[in-house]
């Protein structure tokens, strides 16, 4: 199948050199190479279950060959890809006001942790693994935080914050924290802390060191997929995760809630004696009694699930001061408007 797809590639009229910087038809940043040298590509040949949308993207991206008999085709291959095996957990089945999250649910779910002035350790904000080095979060978790926290790492593989013991014995099990130090933080350059709209609510933390991936921690998704780009996300539903403030106990252990996609108007409405409106890079979420993401969620992910794997599509930035009002959804940075700046943060740093 491989090398008869191979043979019979033609190479598009708009000639490129081995290894020259290009663009993909969904202007993304990419390297003119082999098919062979792409793994984006071979993982649409080789997989059993590839789109319509796979092959169109495999046909527009042809950008060169190499001469020889028969010639090499060289395709445009996007430098940031996302990490094999993403958004599909490997543990369990498949917040406020939701269930218990066992471990190894949401494998790509971390928390940031914040270094005291004297020496101590909190956590207060989410965050997801999006790739070997890199999690996504909100930019307001890392921006204007209280002069006495500093960001100093994030933490994998938590079952509850408030249990001072690393491990913990699960199903015979020994199961660890993994806490990675942060070397680089990334806000986007046009959030503002003092906009009430709190758009551009997004941030990327680079870890000093490769994140180990397992059974219990694996990166989710980015959504590149066009058709998840393109997602209706009115009446879709949708599921958040945190270790944030509940009705029933205090922020610590993992929950997760199922949510239902509105209407931005919805927020407009909700959010109008605080003269905020949302713009098209926002999402807005929810709006069930009883069912939200609270204080200590920010940061965290919008996740969809399409199939068995699981995309993040947005950011836990804000929402009503009392979580889980009726008719008052949240509001998510919309990650699939950020992909350009996240994949120019990746490349350059």
């Amino acid at each position: 199948m491989f090398l008869f797809f191979v043979v019979l590639l033609v190479v598009n009229s708009v000639k490129s050199e081995l290894n020259d910087t290009c663009t993909t038809s969904v202007y993304r940043s990419g390297s003119c190479v082999p098919v062979i040298d792409c793994q984006y590509v071979l993982n649409i040949i080789r997989s059993e279950d590839h789109t319509s949308e796979d092959w169109s993207f495999i046909d527009h991206n042809k950008c060169g060959e190499i001469p020889g008999k028969p010639p090499r085709p060289l395709v445009c291959c996007p430098i940031i890809q996302n990490v094999d095996g993403c958004g599909i957990s490997r543990i369990g089945q498949r917040i406020y006001g939701g269930e218990e999250t066992g471990i190894g649910v949401y494998p790509w779910a971390g928390l940031i942790e914040y270094r005291t002035h004297r020496g101590k350790f909190e956590m207060s904000c989410g965050c997801a693994l999006v790739h070997y080095r890199w999690v996504v979060t909100a930019a307001h978790c890392i921006v204007g935080i209280p002069r006495r926290l500093t960001v100093h790492g994030v933490r994998f593989n938590e079952w509850d914050t408030g249990k001072k013991s690393n491990c913990t014995i699960i199903n015979d099990v020994k199961l660890c924290r993994a806490i990675y130090e942060v070397e680089g933080q990334f806000s986007h350059p046009s959030y503002s802390m003092y906009d009430p709209n709190m758009r551009h609510d997004i941030a990327l933390l680079k870890t000093r060191t490769h994140v180990e991936i397992n059974d219990y921690v694996i990166p989710i998704c980015l959504p590149f997929s066009e058709s998840i780009q393109e997602l209706r996300i009115e009446n879709e539903n949708f599921i958040v995760t945190g270790w944030g403030q509940t009705d029933k106990d205090t922020p610590g252990k993992q929950r997760h809630v199922s949510l239902i996609g509105k209407n931005r108007t919805i927020c407009d409405i909700a959010f109008r004696q605080q003269m905020i409106e949302l713009s098209y890079d926002q999402l807005c979420i929810g709006g069930e009694a009883g069912q939200d993401s609270c204080r200590g969620d920010s940061g965290g992910p919008l996740m969809y699930e399409s199939g068995l794997i699981t995309y993040v599509v947005g950011v836990v930035s804000f929402g009503a001061l009392n979580c889980g009002t009726e008719n008052h959804p949240g509001v998510y940075t919309k990650v699939a408007d950020y992909l350009d700046w996240i994949e120019d943060i990746m490349i350059n740093n």
